[in-house]
């Protein structure tokens, strides 16, 4: 059965949706807190400001969304696609990432504390500024990645792929880093 005919609102709702907050002169964020979303499309969308908290993205199709300053606190996008997507300044505070795509995403400034980001493909992501501390981060594709300024203090990077990903400034503190690969080969890495 079809993802889809499982949650009360259909891709199709959550456009209209989408289209309704941007209605007007005043943009009004949406609030899908704690709403079953697994399996949602909406790549390309402008989620900016969007409360998903506890929300279920399981499966969810984000690419080249703008999730910019979103509160994604708790939420599950377990397997999601994001690949490209954008959320700077967004909290993502204890969110379940899990095995997601989130290659050439933005996470700018972006609040990853106590995040789950096991087995993520995050080729050419940006963590400029970000805080993932607490976080687990084990067996990642973090090739390119950015890390400038990151806090990754009390993280687990265990069996993660750093391949040419820039660690310059990178605050280390605590962090589990058993079986590394390719750690020689990041960019500012001081060890």
């Amino acid at each position: 059965m079809n993802e889809e005919n499982n949650r009360l609102l259909t891709d199709k709702d959550l456009w209209l949706l989408i289209a309704q907050s941007s209605v007007g002169d005043a943009y009004r964020p949406l609030n899908l807190r704690g709403a079953s979303l697994a399996g949602a499309v909406l790549a390309g969308a402008d989620l900016s400001g969007a409360n998903f908290s506890k929300a279920d993205l399981r499966g969810a199709n984000l690419e080249g969304a703008n999730l910019s300053g979103a509160f994604l606190a708790n939420a599950d996008l377990s397997g999601a696609r994001l690949t490209g997507a954008t959320f700077e300044g967004s909290v993502l505070a204890r969110a379940n990432l899990n095995q997601a795509i989130i290659n050439e995403a933005d996470f700018t400034d972006a609040n990853l504390e106590n995040a789950n980001l096991n087995k993520v493909s995050a080729i050419d992501c940006d963590f400029t500024r970000a805080d993932l501390s607490q976080s687990n981060l084990s067996y990642a594709d973090l090739t390119r990645a950015n890390f400038f300024k990151s806090n990754l203090s009390g993280a687990d990077i265990t069996g993660a792929d750093v391949l040419e990903a820039n660690l310059a400034r990178t605050y280390f503190n605590d962090t589990k880093m058993e079986g590394v690969l390719n750690l020689e080969r990041a960019v500012g890495y001081k060890g």
